[in-house]
């Protein structure tokens, strides 16, 4: 039977169905092995490994003062243990598969409404652990009473971020000053925002905070839990209703009284503190971008100094020149794929304390740590024109942080985790030996060297606070504390004589609260006609500022007195001889450098008490939970994996364009920690069914799965003879296959698989006129397939932005019947993306595939996303090609309706070409200049974002590349662009 050419538009490829290639995408490694086991404490299931054991009774301890804490305040008990999976650092946090997307390490953890489980690192201080520990398990006990433990309720309830992440870090108390900075600082500059806004990022944790802490000022613990009981009671995620309910006031009542209180909390931050322009001038990187910088480090000279800046979105090191205020050279120029990203607190992880970047003291050198692979590298660069000189892997040590040279240069004093003990490390240039300086059971970080290097000092946590302490090189057990008291001290660093430390504190001196007291005084009378009953926490004005300690007379002067907060001091011999200071400021939202120097104090110096003995062993004593229980090692099992859960169910159902009914349901299953997946697809479609199961284990590198599916597809034809229409078998295949997939690293991997498949579908060929026709076939064989991909493609909102992706595939399949290839395949597609500005780019890709044996494959295309211009599927061949070449640009960033918000529309110009011919035809690209049997087209394109959809419009004019056709093709589709 004969078919047009047309007819086989509608057919489907063999190939893609047999094809066990993963899609693109970076690849999440699985770098340990974790050898997984239970403990069953009162309330808790938690999953440990075998080398984290010794840290179980601290995790137990801590989980259990959560739960005994957050029950009561909430008057809620969960019936059911909760499953609590802990690893030592992030960097192995990183590696769980209970989410399969990466976990950047700005993510501190995560809790998941499915099976209630807490995933979470133990890489940070005791105190902090237990409120992270609270934080985490406060959504616990949301998922409990808000969705009333059902995963469906969520989607029906849909709860903004600031209500979610607010009432957990509010629950948790763990607001530090740092996050209180980011408040104050909204507060002060008017930028609070209406609480039935769906605020995100991070101002959605310290918005909500301060909602559910004015809740609690205002109507005591019973309001907190009025409204929340109402929210529940609430259909969608409108609040209007539940603070009806709870406190009989409207949105806009609310918001009004809202700011009223926090305007009253920051009173005395308006009047006594000031902007960091008051306290220094501000480094520039360009004028019209409003970029990040932080993290300053002066090079030996006094003329230059290298910083962290995002002005290219990125997070880049750049050499700044210092009597100019301006940079000079970035030294990285965005992401290579040598590393991921720059270590940077507050912009590529949270915040710790202490320095990122360190100058050599010869000048040539920059060091750095960057994200790479399992944990992070040590990363020297030429000072001068950015060359990676070393990227150094460092064994036995992770989360490593806050470089620091030595005066002679042959040492980088750093902090890092061995094991679960945070201390300072030494890493030797010459000999690649690390040394455990501090070693001990306290939270160690952020250490400098003495301009003499006979000494080291670095913050360690007392008591909850950051103070600092010095150590002998030399003799690293003599350690002295140089500051006490409740605040905390860091960021540490010498002046150039060596007789001062210049630091970072959030402490507030005795002279601040005299000041502050008689404002506390005004802020507790009648103020805007309503009487407040009690002061403001003096804890919201602990802003952090520039500090130094004289090691001689113990004199402790200050220098910044800001709204936000000013961090990581650096001081040095600059213009005209004299001492210069140049520190990191938050303000507006924004973080600058700014210079000063350092004979502008602003107060009478405060005297402290230096330490003349070092501190004797025991002085110190750790952290102690209000909760300890005692650990029963008959409640230790081993994990088995066997049990698999239902996790989600997606079902979809629709009519097509010949009124044939068709429907999709997908079930995900999993074991508790994500290890083993299997996923059962099932359609149906009209009178028939597909079904495609796939069992994945991901417990190692090397990942293996086995997939079966039995897959049909029909078309419809209209009978020439007698105009009806009739449904044709398409094709029919069943197959077994078995996978690996093995990264070599984030950005590239080899997927091997092999199987059977049994197939019924109808074969394409030349007839002896040269006509394409086809011929039912059925037949069984065995068949091998290789892919080999890589991706390092970056993403904004709206897609790619710049890397590229490809994928090089080859299919085997031998001929049981006939002998010698029944199909012998390569498929390349090949995708580049160029920036050209913040959110315009060059996008490229180039498909090829090549189907070679007694019965080969065949590919399709056209229209779409394909060869724009020409009908759906039109182009048909053994061997094929196509390539795309884009600039794609910003339109509008939104426009907003009162019922429905259109974004990201974008426009893009575009020129497509390609073609397609069976073996034995003959085909000739181009003819005197023009396009032959290949075919091309120009045009334009308009996409937009609707309610998480991709919609896109193209216009495309047909051309030979002489001439381009008067009639221009419209085409609409919905999904992603290549």
């Amino acid at each position: 039977m004969k078919r047009s050419i047309t007819l086989w538009t509608l057919f489907a490829t063999l190939m893609l169905s047999a094809s066990p290639a993963y899609p693109f995408g970076k690849n999440k490694i699985v770098y340990d092995r974790f050898e997984w086991k239970i403990y069953h404490s009162t309330h808790f299931d938690v999953y440990f490994y075998e080398t984290e054991r010794d840290s179980l009774q601290k995790v137990v301890n801590f989980a259990e003062s959560a739960y005994d804490e957050l029950s009561r305040k909430f008057n809620f008990q969960i019936s059911k243990r909760i499953p609590l999976i802990y690893y030592a650092t992030h960097s192995a946090f990183e590696q769980t598969n209970v989410i399969l997307n990466f976990i950047p390490e700005g993510v501190g953890a995560f809790a998941t409404p499915v099976r209630n489980r807490m995933v979470l690192p133990i890489d940070m201080p005791d105190e902090d652990l237990l409120s992270l520990i609270k934080h985490e398990l406060t959504h616990i006990f949301q998922y409990e009473i808000l969705f009333q433990g059902r995963f469906g309720q969520e989607l029906r309830i849909a709860p903004p971020t600031w209500l979610m992440e607010g009432m957990a870090s509010f629950m948790a108390e763990d607001e530090s000053s740092r996050d209180r900075m980011v408040l104050r600082d909204a507060v002060v500059n008017d930028n609070i925002p209406p609480i039935d806004r769906n605020v995100q990022g991070f101002f959605a944790y310290r918005f909500g905070h301060a909602v559910f802490q004015y809740m609690l000022t205002r109507y005591g613990w019973d309001g907190v839990r009025d409204f929340i009981y109402e929210y529940r009671n609430t259909l969608g995620s409108s609040i209007a209703k539940p603070l009806k309910r709870a406190f009989d006031l409207t949105p806009e009542e609310f918001n009004t009284q809202f700011r009223t209180w926090l305007r009253r909390q920051y009173l005395p931050v308006l009047v006594t503190k000031g902007e960091p322009t008051e306290y220094g001038r501000p480094f520039t990187v360009k004028e019209d971008v409003r970029s990040q910088e932080m993290m300053p480090a002066p090079a030996p000279s006094g003329d230059l100094m290298v910083a962290l800046t995002t002005y290219k979105e990125d997070v880049d090191v750049v050499l700044f020149n210092i009597p100019k205020r301006e940079m000079f050279r970035n030294l990285t120029r965005g992401l290579p794929e040598r590393y991921e990203y720059i270590i940077s607190q507050w912009l590529t992880t949270g915040p710790v304390m202490g320095r990122d970047v360190a100058f050599a003291p010869n000048g040539d050198q920059v060091a750095v740590f960057v994200k790479r692979e399992r944990g992070r590298n040590l990363m020297l660069l030429n000072a001068l024109t950015g060359r990676i000189e070393k990227l150094i892997p460092m064994e036995g040590v992770e989360q490593q942080l806050n470089p620091a040279y030595s005066p002679d240069g042959t040492k980088i004093a750093f902090h890092a985790f061995r094991g679960n003990q945070a201390d300072i490390f030494i890493y030797d240039l010459s000999s690649g030996e690390i040394t455990n300086i501090t070693d001990d059971a306290f939270y160690d970080a952020a250490p400098v060297y003495s301009p003499d290097g006979r000494s080291l000092v670095y913050s360690s946590v007392v008591d909850g606070y950051a103070k600092l302490f010095r150590l002998d090189v030399g003799n690293p057990s003599a350690r002295y504390q140089l500051t006490t008291g409740p605040s905390n001290d860091s960021d540490a660093y010498f002046s150039p004589d060596g007789t001062r430390v210049f630091f970072t504190s959030d402490r507030q001196t005795s002279r601040w609260t005299a000041e502050a007291a008689k404002l506390f005084e005004m802020a507790e009378g009648r103020i805007g006609g309503e009487e407040r009953s009690e002061p403001p926490d003096p804890a919201n004005f602990a802003a952090y500022n520039i500090y130094s300690l004289d090691l001689r007379s113990g004199d402790v002067l200050q220098y910044t007195d800001v709204v936000g907060g000013c961090f990581t001091p650096v001081v040095f011999i600059g213009a005209e001889n004299k001492e210069q200071l140049v520190f990191s400021s938050y303000y507006k939202g924004r973080w600058r450098l700014y210079t000063t120097t350092t004979d502008k104090q602003l107060f009478e110096a405060e005297t402290t008490v230096l330490p003349s003995e070092p501190m004797l062993a025991g002085e110190r004593t750790p952290f102690l939970p209000p909760v300890e229980v005692a650990i029963d090692p008959e409640k230790i099992e081993k994990y088995r994996s066997l049990r698999l859960f239902v996790d989600d169910v997606q079902v979809n159902a629709g009519v097509t364009s010949d009124q044939t009914f068709v429907s999709r349901s997908v079930i995900f299953t999993s074991d508790m920690l994500g290890d083993r997946r299997f996923i059962a697809a099932l359609d149906s479609v009209s009178t028939f069914s597909n079904f495609d199961l796939l069992y994945l284990d991901l417990r190692r590198r090397l990942n293996w799965g086995v997939r079966l599916f039995d897959d049909r597809t029909f078309f419809i034809e209209q009978d020439q003879q007698s105009g009806q229409l009739d449904q044709r078998l398409l094709y029919h295949q069943t197959a077994a296959l078995g996978i690996l997939s093995y990264p070599f690293d984030r950005y590239h991997r080899i997927d091997l698989g092999a199987g059977y498949m049994v197939r019924e579908f109808n074969f394409p060929f030349l007839d002896e006129a040269g006509e394409l026709a086809f011929i039912g076939r059925k037949d069984d064989f065995p068949l091998a397939s290789a892919t080999f991909s890589g991706d390092s493609a970056r993403f904004k909102e709206f897609g790619p932005i710049d890397g590229r992706r490809y994928q090089l595939t080859s299919t085997y399949a031998p001929d049981l019947d006939g002998g010698g290839t029944l199909t012998s395949d390569f498929v390349l597609d090949f995708r580049q993306y160029m920036q050209l500005t913040s959110r315009s780019l060059l996008a490229a890709r180039i498909f090829a595939g090549y189907s070679d044996g007694n019965f080969p494959n065949f590919y399709y295309f056209g229209g779409l996303n394909t060869l724009r211009g020409f009908d759906f599927r039109t182009f048909a061949g053994s061997r094929a090609f196509y390539g795309n070449f884009e600039i794609r640009f910003p339109l509008v960033d939104v426009i907003a309706t009162p019922i429905i918000v259109f974004s990201q529309i974008r426009g893009s110009l575009f020129f497509d070409v390609g073609g397609a011919f069976f073996d034995g035809q003959n085909f000739t690209f181009m003819r005197d200049g023009r396009l032959h049997d290949a075919k091309g087209s120009v045009g334009y394109g308009v996409s937009l974002n609707l309610f998480g959809l991709e919609l896109h419009w193209d216009f495309a004019k047909r051309t030979d590349l002489k001439d381009i056709e008067s009639g221009t093709r419209t085409s609409f589709w919905i999904g992603q662009t290549f």
